[in-house]
């Protein structure tokens, strides 16, 4: 019942940010045919950023070859629009039952606080498992449509690892809800843009290496991901441990205080 209504409550949002983000990689997709001739020319002008060609990972994928372009357009979109989404979803899970005074209600039902809060979290999981499902089954289709040899190794990985990278910040936003009485969407998407920024910032700084270990897009990174047909096991197993230390927290925590009617 409670995963149901989250799922409900959530459609709105997850048909927009669905619609706005698969369309507009789906889009730059079939266009790359058209843009094709003036990527030579392109690279040409991004090798000579400096600091911006290794943020955005241009010196590893090519915007000539369809991944390359794949990566470094759609990648782009996807990872902050993913990333900005999962943020918005997790920080108001369990904040809006006292900021729209119906948690006296929720918890009348007959569940445990336990159980309340591991299906809302279920929810979670399946909203942010479709709306990446959507974005690589659109993604998987426009190789084809564009003539282009479709890399299903390098596609499924780096879909996987977003998928990863925007539960974990889901999870850190969930986190947060269980301190918070209303929602505060302005802490979940600035924890989200914090994380984007320091993934830029620890691959130009040698200051800031160490905030590859911090940040979840670092592992997520599509030039990465799919120059080395591998995703790096060690920080994707900080974030998958992350995830699981940030709902066991928040359960824990939102399991004892006392919560306003």
């Amino acid at each position: 019942m409670i995963i149901k209504h989250e799922l409900k409550a959530n459609l709105k949002t997850f048909l927009i940010w669905t619609i706005i983000i698969a369309g507009m990689d789906f889009g730059f997709m079939l266009m790359y045919p058209s843009l094709q001739a003036s990527m030579n020319k392109a690279m040409e002008a991004y090798a000579n950023m400096g600091a911006l060609t290794t943020a955005f990972g241009m010196d590893r994928l090519s915007m000539a070859e369809p991944l390359g372009f794949y990566g470094v357009y759609v990648g782009a979109i996807l990872s902050l629009g993913g990333a900005l989404f999962a943020a918005m979803i997790g920080i108001g899970l369990l904040s809006k039952e006292e900021g729209g005074h119906t948690s006296e209600f929720l918890y009348t039902l007959p569940y445990s606080r336990v159980s309340i809060v591991l299906q809302k979290v279920a929810a979670v999981f399946l909203i942010i498992l479709s709306f990446n499902v959507v974005n690589l089954l659109l993604g998987l289709l426009s190789f084809p449509l564009i003539g282009a040899k479709l890399a299903l190794k390098e596609i499924l990985l780096y879909h996987l690892a977003q998928f990863v990278m925007q539960f974990e910040i889901a999870a850190i936003s969930i986190l947060l809800s269980a301190f918070t009485k209303k929602i505060n969407m302005g802490i979940g998407l600035g924890v989200a843009m914090l994380f984007y920024f320091l993934d830029m910032m620890s691959r130009v700084l040698e200051q800031l290496k160490f905030a590859k270990y911090v940040t979840p897009f670092y592992y997520a990174n599509a030039a990465d991901v799919m120059g080395t047909r591998s995703i790096e096991q060690p920080l994707i197993w900080i974030g998958v441990g992350t995830t699981i230390i940030c709902i066991v927290l928040g359960l824990w925590y939102y399991n004892k205080r006392d919560l306003a009617s």
